[in-house]
C-alpha cells in the first residue's frame, strides 16, 4: 500500500460492533465471563484490516474497563490482535463526546495527533458530526456495509500525500 511510513488509527468499541445488541448478555465464554464476540463480525473486520500493514487499532470501549488488553486481543484472530496496540485513555472529567475526547487524549499521549484516524462505534453521539466514524447498526454489528465504509475510509487515507 501506498504510504505506509503513515499510521492509520481505528478506534474500535465492542458492543454493538462485535457483540450485537440482541445478544448482549446472553452468552459468554467459560473463561473469565468474557462475553462471545460474533465470529461473523470478527471476519468483516479481520478482511479490510489485514489489508493496511500501517493499521493500529486502539480499543475505545468499555471492556477497556472491565477485562485486560490481553483478555480483548485474544477475543481476536492473530491476523487482528497483533495490530491492536492499546486503550484509550478513560476520562476522569465528564465530556459531551466522551469518547471523541479519549481518541483526542490518545493520539496526544502517543504523539500522533497528525496521524488520520478513524472510530468504529454503535453510538454516532459519543461524537461530535465532523469526524470520521463508521457507524454500526447495533443489531447488525460489524457487517458488510461497515467494512465497506472502513475500506473506503482506509484507501483513501494511505493514498493521501
Amino acid at each position: 500500500m501506498k504510504n505506509s511510513h503513515t499510521d492509520m488509527y481505528i478506534f474500535l468499541d465492542i458492543d454493538g460492533v462485535f457483540i450485537k445488541e440482541d445478544k448482549l448478555g446472553e452468552q459468554t465464554s467459560l473463561d473469565e465471563d468474557v462475553p462471545t464476540i460474533d465470529a461473523a463480525c470478527v471476519e468483516h473486520f479481520a478482511d479490510i484490516v489485514t489489508q493496511y500493514e500501517q493499521v493500529k487499532i486502539v480499543i475505545s470501549s468499555s471492556w477497556q474497563e472491565a477485562f485486560d488488553l490481553s483478555i480483548i486481543k485474544s477475543r481476536f484472530p492473530d491476523s487482528v490482535s497483533c495490530k491492536i496496540e492499546g486503550v484509550t485513555p478513560i476520562l476522569t472529567e465528564p465530556a459531551e463526546f466522551f469518547r471523541h475526547q479519549e481518541v483526542l487524549d490518545y493520539l496526544a499521549m502517543t504523539q500522533a495527533t497528525d496521524q488520520p484516524w478513524v472510530a468504529i462505534d454503535d453510538i454516532a453521539e459519543h461524537y461530535p458530526p465532523d469526524v470520521p466514524i463508521v457507524v454500526t447498526n447495533p443489531y447488525e454489528g460489524f457487517d458488510r456495509i461497515a467494512a465497506l465504509r472502513l475500506h473506503n475510509f482506509l484507501k483513501a487515507a494511505s493514498t493521501k500525500n
